[in-house]
């Protein structure tokens, strides 16, 4: 293992967290291209590489600290995290193209007949007053509810911004952003169920 690589495992071990900061720099982002080479895009929308590099590490620093690995060359602790990484994200495809999370189930708005099945007809036309009335007063009655940050997610959302662009402004993956989004939309159909 090269010396740099050997001395902050050293010190990382005796209690440095300054070290382990600094392991996880050295590799992260080439760690992270890695990650990103391994995912389709469809995939990517689903899995955020900087996830998959966090887990890979937090297995490393428990591996290390219970002393499961023999680092004795030059290049070895590169390959080792190389290989957790890969086994990460093979364990996240694999979970995201199982039954009833398989990306490739997902439906585009794109399709001819619309959002899921909704005919292009009733997506296209303008809600009725009522319908418009009823909407507003269902929507502040759950924008009141929800915390601050889900509340600015959603707001951004209905302003039209993107997954990636509301991720950026609140400092959340976009993974976050459509988990919040989605437990928001559930709630939001079991008001109006």
């Amino acid at each position: 293992m090269d010396r740099l690589s050997a001395d902050l495992m050293l010190r990382w071990r005796d209690g440095d967290q300054q070290a382990a900061g600094e392991l996880f720099q050295r590799y992260a982002e080439r760690l992270l291209a890695l990650a990103r080479s391994r995912l389709s895009a469809k995939l990517a929308r689903h899995l955020d590489p900087e996830d998959v590099v966090q887990s890979a590490y937090r297995s490393f620093f428990v591996g290390a600290r219970d002393g499961r690995y023999v680092l004795r060359r030059s290049g070895d602790l590169w390959r080792l995290l190389v290989g957790i990484t890969v086994h990460k994200v093979q364990h996240q495809v694999e979970r995201h193209t199982a039954a009833k999370r398989a990306v490739a189930r997902e439906c585009q708005l794109a399709e001819e007949s619309g959002a899921c099945g909704l005919q292009a007809s009733a997506l296209s036309r303008e809600p009725t007053p009522a319908e418009a009335a009823a909407l507003a007063d269902t929507l502040e009655h759950m924008l009141r509810g929800l915390e601050p940050l889900d509340r600015r997610i959603v707001e951004l959302r209905l302003q039209g911004y993107s997954l990636d662009e509301i991720a950026g402004d609140v400092r959340r993956c976009e993974r976050t952003v459509r988990r919040i989004l989605e437990q928001v939309k559930q709630r939001l159909h079991q008001e109006v169920d």
